[in-house]
């Protein structure tokens, strides 16, 4: 995976993130870019994305409670979840912005 298409993903990742939750906070922290629904309220710290070697991986901390019939969703713990992107469309066919607007709302 090239780093320009890791860029990309990251760059537009943030967009939706905004898009979704306008009052979010993006913090640097842990090798990635960690959100909270509400600035300043580390609480509210639902998602975030890292940079890898061969993908982007959009991480959720509760994703175990949100709705995903396709299996898009990876991971068997108790809580996190995560859709490890490869290339730019992925954000449309992993329906990103539809599982950050499903951690809008927890």
């Amino acid at each position: 995976m090239d780093e320009n298409t890791k860029a990309e993903i990251a760059s537009q990742l943030s967009e939706i993130i905004l898009d979704v939750m306008p009052d979010a906070e993006m913090r640097d922290k842990y090798g990635g870019v960690i959100v909270a629904r509400t600035a300043g309220d580390p609480k509210t710290q639902c998602c975030g994305y890292f940079i890898y070697t061969q993908h982007v991986s959009l991480e959720f901390t509760n994703g175990a409670f949100l709705s995903y019939p396709e299996n898009i969703l990876e991971g068997a713990g108790k809580r996190r979840r995560h859709i490890k992107l490869r290339e730019v469309h992925e954000l449309r066919t992993k329906r990103c912005k539809q599982f950050l607007e499903q951690v809008a709302k927890l």
